[in-house]
């Protein structure tokens, strides 16, 4: 047996790389739709709607990416660096495959998805020209989130924040240039967003790989090692990967499906949920980054059979940073109009967003005892039951309960979130008490 990897040296020094790399992330996700406000409203609209679509499409390479950050952890845990290798090769292949699969699926059917949406005709003409020009930048996604999965299981938060970093410095100065015009390059609008958004793919790929073998020691990726083909640890990827992601893209799903009913109630609401989601991130950006975190420690604890440091990790992250993350929301809500006064001049969206964040604080309550639990749940082994509770309540509760609040009692965008708010919560407290039953202890793991 070799001897075991090092853990990272506490849960502060593996959460600041990761949060301020979150941040980073958030600005890459949003500055799209900030810059494009000033262009016009309607590309806010158009470009969050297939922003829905390319997130969902993403969401499919988190199944190996976060099998392969738990896995790599657990055996890091325990010293098996042979298996560690394994994993590298085995999962950039994967979703290097599904990544262009999925490119072509973007390519052929993207405007039946768009239809399928009910988006609004004014809206239609930029959502699929920014749909076509990301979707068919997915491989390069798919490579970056893989290859940041492996630095990340590793405890190689910092080169993976200063990546990012520089990322987003080019997503800036694409859009910048692209989305309005700029010297001899025309205005492209929501397809100059789109041509921005791929060329940071393509160079946050190029860096993350050129990490990835800076800074990680040992076997890195080739193809005789899959000779004989690994079938167990295939197996193992999917077998947590699947349940795993599967509450992701349920959940994502769902979201896709609650806008179509927004897509009916008028444009100012399209762009008002974006917006929404938008300061949502923001809120639970911490927990998230904590959550992430605490996941590959408690792997380690997992892989070294020590089950009693999980359940005090889980315990402390849940008891110091939900409150916090809490008070991160009341904070947005009480400056809610300025913020939104800032992204729109439309007084319907400024008063809309307001309503909306108020529901949003209650919303954030169950949300961030979800992200912990969830990815802790997952680390641990328990990976069906997350995905088989998530499944129910996002479908039964906050897709049944947006339509007949938000459509059905006239309550609209507000209706919804309520409903979202309800789902959130109920789910954090099944997963509360799944985890203090203390069943994950008798999981199989490695």
């Amino acid at each position: 047996m070799e001897r075991p990897v090092a853990q990272p040296h506490s849960l502060l020094s593996m959460t600041w790389p990761i949060f301020i790399e979150l941040l980073l992330q958030l600005l890459v996700g949003n500055v799209d739709q900030v810059m494009l406000s000033q262009y016009n409203t309607t590309a806010v609209a158009a470009v969050g709607n297939a922003n829905q679509v390319i997130t969902i499409l993403i969401l499919t390479f988190s199944v190996i990416s976060l099998a392969a950050t738990i896995l790599i952890s657990q055996y890091l845990g325990a010293g098996d660096l042979h298996k560690v290798s394994q994993i590298y090769t085995l999962s950039a292949l994967m979703n290097l495959f599904v990544s262009l699969v999925l490119a072509g699926m973007v390519y052929f059917g993207g405007g039946a998805i768009l239809a399928w949406m009910q988006i609004p005709a004014e809206l239609l003409p930029e959502a699929r020209s920014y749909l076509l020009i990301t979707g068919l930048s997915l491989p390069f996604q798919a490579l970056m989130l893989t290859f940041s999965a492996f630095l990340r299981a590793h405890a190689r938060m910092l080169v993976i924040m200063l990546s990012t970093g520089v990322i987003n410095l080019i997503n800036i100065v694409g859009n910048a240039i692209l989305i309005g015009g700029m010297g001899p390059v025309p205005s492209l609008g929501a397809a100059g967003a789109a041509i921005s958004t791929t060329l940071c793919r393509i160079a946050g790929m190029g860096m993350m790989i050129a990490a990835f073998y800076a800074n990680v020691r040992g076997e890195k990726i080739r193809l005789s090692l899959l000779k004989p083909f690994p079938k167990d640890l295939l197996l193992r990827l999917l077998g947590i990967g699947l349940p795993s992601g599967g509450e992701s893209l349920s959940y994502n799903l769902s979201q896709m499906t609650s806008l179509v009913f927004v897509n009916t109630l008028g444009a100012y609401v399209v762009t008002t949920r974006m917006y929404a989601n938008m300061l949502a991130q923001v809120c639970y950006t911490l927990i998230q980054a904590v959550s992430q975190a605490g996941q590959i420690l408690v792997g380690y604890h997992i892989g070294a059979r020590d089950f009693d440091g999980a359940d005090r990790e889980n315990r402390h992250i849940l008891k110091t940073f939900v409150p916090v993350t809490v008070g991160i929301t009341l904070v947005l809500w009480l400056f809610a109009r300025p913020i939104y006064g800032f992204l729109s001049k439309d007084p319907q969206i400024v008063a809309l967003g307001a309503q909306v964040m108020l529901v949003e604080v209650f919303l954030e309550i169950g949300r961030s005892f979800n992200i912990v639990l969830v990815r802790n749940l997952q680390a641990v082994g328990d990976v069906k039951y997350p995905v088989a509770v998530g499944i129910a309540s996002q479908w039964i509760i906050a897709v049944g309960l947006a339509w007949f609040l938000g459509i059905h009692q006239g309550m609209g965008l507000v209706g919804m979130w309520i409903a979202f708010a309800i789902d959130e919560n109920v789910r954090a407290a099944i997963f509360l008490l799944r985890w203090k039953s203390g069943r994950w202890r008798q999981m199989k793991t490695i």
